[in-house]
């Protein structure tokens, strides 16, 4: 590494030591580089030692690579990296029982199937399944505001007006216990605990005050109360920290994200801090950076910047509108086509972002349709598929027998003739001995099952046990494999043809825990915290090359060189509602900037006159994003893309629908000489033009001297500029 590779305001951010800094960095103008080279500068100098520092991501691919780029710089192991979650849930492993909430070491890690499957359990404890207004997803919601606001309990009761916010009150009180009670903590918890811990105990505050004596955070803009509160406790003895975001990225204020933090209460907190603007990107071109600027400069909450291109001005951004989703989707995969044939792309190089998961399906079938590979970012994750979440299960009753929801999955699979009603009473038996439900099925003789049951009980028990105990001393890889072994699962996949790709899921989860123990040497608890923190965008192979397609949330901190922005449509994106507020609007904003600003060479943005919602057409033409009236129309061009099909609206009231009806549309004013783009045959000339209408014919002459005749309206031409 060498500091003049660095920037005047970068080398600034990386050399000032001695106050806490706050880095505006803006799209692409290199922060992740700023954080790298202060990590290298503060060890090379003597400043701190490796293990004196900390560095928080929001992600485990960042922290991944950020791991990398240090030792490759500066070959040490010693620096603590790693999301806020982890860190929290680290810390929480050494002192969690100092809380004396009968907590323990062990404690499981509940992903977002887990609450809800105890968010259901409380609801039907409760006797509250007729209110239909608490399903489990809004509790879930309500209860995540709750905690990313560090609400407690006391709060919640005391704010409650209405019958509805009591019963919300009670099941936040209920879900908590349940938690407690099962030696479990949510994602929230992460957070919450360990500022518990750092303010209840000073002894552990000044352990870890002077454990990690320099603390740097990525993408600060989107730090919540607890995480924001964290750093201020962490950092605040020695006042020594880099804070590096940019508050035009801002887009996670659905989850608790407050920008406030990196526009006014990080100078608040850190009084003497030295505030540092990157404009100069490294990864857009002029008219791409424009564009978005034009567009979030109307926020008025904001600091304000303007970012200058080095790479030069670079193409307008192309604007298509289509008649519909499928028209939407077709455009996208024609333009694609071309672009790799004119300028050599890859599948790789093109990403396809939406504002919902729901709009990739029309996306996914044209892509299909026309044969381009692609790599979706945000399905089932593979710890989420049910044979992984049963084998998991096993795996952390094993690491805490406390947890009934893990109990609760396997006790009756592979199958044991354990149905709703032994469960009950196992439950019955647990709190009358005031015991965990684990320990009560010790206890199976006395609710008097059916001996096939009784034994089937017993021998369950005594296997976990035994696993249980021998935590400690077998190796991950071994106590995966003789589970499976002892409790028949694999083979039950094995031997079940309907079953294959279960079982090859198995054999992936194998080898998962093969690579983890021989990568970190950690033991099964630490195996199972490593992936309850696995997020989408971790499993994503930027290596592969094929298409991706993934929500603008999901595609913040990445690039590629032509990026397709989709539905720029009013209600769609920007997703705002009548009662939705200016801020709400401000977010959108800033996630269409974070959209446009992930394009390297090009972008497209696209919208649609109809789509298709909840399986059927709407028969209500879209109003344009707003984003396309704020938008510099200097940087823009508009691509025609007209269609084979004419649509419109037949009937009235209830039986209004969309009739679509084929039609002779030309794509293009064609004449002979033009050049076009035919899906099959690629780049062509046109050397011949008859006829009109119906009947309108060309000759056409593509690469490769292969010459064909073609009807307009089945060819699908394009005109290439």
């Amino acid at each position: 590494m060498k500091l003049q590779d660095l920037n005047t305001q970068q080398l600034k951010a990386v050399q000032t030591v001695n106050k806490p800094v706050l880095v505006f960095a803006g799209a692409g103008s290199g922060k992740t580089r700023v954080l790298t080279y202060k990590v290298w500068h503060l060890i090379k100098e003597n400043f701190f030692k490796p293990n004196e520092i900390l560095a928080l991501t929001f992600t485990n691919k960042a922290a991944a690579e950020m791991k990398v780029r240090i030792q490759e710089s500066i070959s040490c192991d010693g620096v603590n990296v790693g999301t806020f979650h982890s860190i929290g849930a680290r810390m929480l492993r050494m002192h969690i029982a100092s809380l004396n909430d009968n907590y323990n070491s062990s404690f499981t890690i509940y992903d977002t199937v887990d609450q809800k499957s105890v968010i259901k359990e409380v609801i039907e404890n409760l006797n509250l399944s007729e209110f239909k207004e608490l399903n489990i997803g809004f509790l879930k919601m309500q209860i995540d505001k709750f905690k990313n606001a560090n609400l407690s309990i006391k709060d919640i009761e005391s704010k409650a007006q209405t019958f509805e916010d009591e019963k919300i009150a009670e099941v936040y009180k209920a879900y908590c216990d349940t938690l407690k009670s099962n030696n479990a903590l949510d994602f929230n918890d992460l957070l919450l605990l360990p500022i518990r811990l750092l303010k209840e105990n000073k002894k552990i505050l000044d352990y870890y005050q002077n454990s990690w004596k320099y603390v740097l955070v990525d993408e600060f803009q989107d730090t919540n109360s607890p995480q924001f509160e964290i750093v201020s406790l962490l950092a605040g003895k020695h006042q020594n920290i880099t804070v590096v975001g940019d508050d035009d990225q801002s887009i996670y204020g659905w989850r608790g994200a407050n920008i406030d933090n990196i526009l006014t209460n990080f100078q608040d907190v850190f009084a003497k801090n030295i505030e540092i603007k990157l404009e100069k990107n490294y990864r857009s071109t002029q008219r791409i950076l424009d564009g978005a600027w034009s567009v979030v400069s109307n926020n008025k909450n904001r600091a304000e910047k303007k970012l200058v291109a080095t790479k030069g001005k670079g193409e307008k951004i192309s604007f298509i509108s289509t008649g519909s989703d499928e028209e939407e989707s077709n455009a996208i995969c024609d333009s694609i086509k071309s672009e790799i044939k004119l300028n050599k792309n890859t599948f790789k190089d093109f990403a396809v972002l939406y504002r919902t998961n729901a709009q990739s399906r029309s996306i996914e079938q044209a892509m299909v349709k026309e044969g381009l590979p692609y790599n979706i970012v945000g399905g089932t994750k593979f710890y989420d598929r049910k044979e992984i979440k049963d084998v998991l299960a096993y795996l952390k009753l094993v690491a805490n027998t406390s947890d009934d929801i893990a109990l609760k999955r396997i006790i009756n699979f592979p199958v044991r003739g354990i149905g709703e009603k032994s469960i009950k009473m196992f439950i019955e038996l647990a709190a009358k001995n005031k015991s965990s439900l684990f320990d009560s099925l010790e206890k199976c003789r006395e609710i008097k099952l059916r001996g096939k049951q009784q034994d089937s009980i017993e021998n369950f028990h005594a296997s976990i046990t035994k696993f249980s105990n021998l935590l400690e001393t077998l190796d991950p890889k071994e106590l995966l494999r003789t589970l499976l072994e002892e409790f028949n699962i694999e083979n039950y996949y094995k031997n079940n043809p309907a079953e294959q790709d279960r079982y090859n899921n198995i054999q992936e989860l194998k080898a998962s825990v093969d690579k983890f123990s021989d990568q970190t040497g950690g033991n099964l608890k630490d195996f199972l915290q490593e992936i309850s923190l696995f997020t989408d965008i971790d499993d994503w192979d930027d290596k592969e090359n094929s298409i991706t397609l993934m929500t603008v949330h999901a595609a913040k901190g990445l690039e590629f060189s032509t990026v397709f922005v989709a539905g720029l449509e009013q209600g769609l994106f920007p997703l705002v509602r009548i009662d939705d507020g200016p801020d709400q609007m401000e977010e959108e904003r800033r996630l269409f900037y974070v959209a446009v600003t992930r394009a390297m060479n090009q972008v497209y943005l696209l919208n649609a006159k109809y789509r298709r919602r909840f399986g059927a057409m709407n028969t209500t033409s879209f109003v344009q994003s707003d984003f396309l009236d704020e938008i510099d129309k200097n940087v823009i061009k508009v691509k025609a893309y007209k269609s084979v099909y004419t649509r419109r609206v037949v009937g009235t009231g209830s039986k209004k629908k969309i009739q679509i009806s084929r039609t002779v549309t030309e794509f293009d004013d064609f004449k002979i000489g033009d050049q076009v783009q035919h899906n099959l045959f690629g780049v062509g000339t046109i050397l011949v033009l008859s006829g009109t209408g119906e009947n309108q014919k060309v000759g056409v002459e593509f690469d490769g001297g292969l010459r064909k005749k073609l009807i307009v309206k089945y060819a699908r031409l394009k005109k290439i500029d």
